[in-house]
């Protein structure tokens, strides 16, 4: 009866995210300097700023924080972009919200899902515990090879403003 109640939970809680995922059609912006050219993507650099970094006090205080990251962006024609260039990039609010499915809801589930599962059966609650665990290299090492796969899926745009 237990699986049976937790199976329905897991459908709804799905449910939900999905609805999330369709419903959230707003887009994310950032504005970037174009790093390098390739003839088939163009590599942004974004400046990614905590809520300190905007502070007045910000230099007084020293926990400020401030991190690059490169994002490589596919494009059908690099001509129009030089390096040093700066451009906004666009990506949807469900973006975000497919790699937090894919980066921790999943996982969780799968963790919860194999521990209940070995804890039923075998009753002992440390082995349920070491197998969960273990359960995470194969779903790790999948999405691993699956990386490709996802880099298309998770994708940003230049627009031109």
């Amino acid at each position: 009866m237990d699986l049976f109640c937790f199976s329905h939970i897991l459908r709804y809680l799905c449910g939900c995210f999905s609805s999330i995922l369709q419903m959230n059609k707003r887009q994310i912006e950032h504005q970037g300097v174009v790093e390098h050219i390739f003839p088939h993507a163009v590599v942004v650099s974004i400046a990614q700023e905590t809520a300190c970094a905007a502070c007045a006090a910000a230099a007084l205080c020293h926990s400020s924080e401030k991190q690059e990251k490169k994002m490589e962006i596919p494009v059908a024609d690099p001509s129009p972009y030089r390096v040093g260039q700066v451009v906004t990039i666009v990506g949807s609010i469900g973006l975000g919200l497919r790699a937090t499915l894919w980066a921790y809801v999943l996982p969780l589930v799968l963790l919860m899902c194999v521990m209940i599962g070995v804890a039923h059966y075998t009753g002992s609650e440390g082995l349920a515990a070491l197998v969960s665990l273990g359960s995470l290299i194969p779903y790790y090492i999948l999405l691993y090879l699956l990386r490709g796969r996802l880099q298309q899926r998770f994708t940003f745009q230049i627009i031109n403003k």
